[in-house]
């Protein structure tokens, strides 16, 4: 299979993040960080990311 180079724009990247980098910037509790890295490794895409994240509500 080879790629025509006209078509890349076509393809998306997956977007890789560290799981620890996701925990801090959403602000996620450590025992909700480690749940998430026992699920993907240290590294995950951030659609599997925001999917798997526990759904809290906020009680500001």
């Amino acid at each position: 299979m080879s790629i025509d180079p006209a078509k890349t724009n076509e393809f998306k990247l997956r977007e890789v993040w560290s799981v620890q980098e996701f925990a801090r910037q959403y602000r996620l509790s450590k025992m909700e960080e480690s749940r998430l890295k026992m699920l993907h490794g240290p590294f995950a895409e951030m659609r599997d990311l925001l999917a798997g994240r526990e759904r809290t509500v906020s009680v500001w």
